[in-house]
């Protein structure tokens, strides 16, 4: 792949609100994997059935360099919880 594409955006996914696209993006976030949510303002505006309106999804956007490892993070399964990794008292 050529520099010129490693810095192009490319839709990862589209949500229904922002809520859903924000908790994504902060997952690939806290993994090393920056990301854009676009439409964000626009789901708050019309938030009845946004759906229905294929322009009022909340994408979220990658680098389309680290488009397989933000797939691949967002399959997996968290590895353990946040209690666990606290210390007890």
């Amino acid at each position: 792949m050529d520099n010129k594409n490693d810095e192009r955006l490319v839709v990862l996914g589209e949500y229904g609100n922002d809520i859903e696209a924000n908790i994504v993006k902060g997952v690939l976030e806290t993994n090393g994997v920056p990301c854009v949510i676009t439409n964000e303002i626009l789901s708050s505006v019309l938030p009845i059935a946004p759906l229905t309106l294929k322009g009022a999804l909340v994408r979220v956007m990658v680098f389309e360099r680290d488009l397989d490892l933000a797939q691949q993070i967002l399959r997996s399964e968290p590895s353990e919880s946040f209690e666990e990794t606290q210390p007890s008292e």
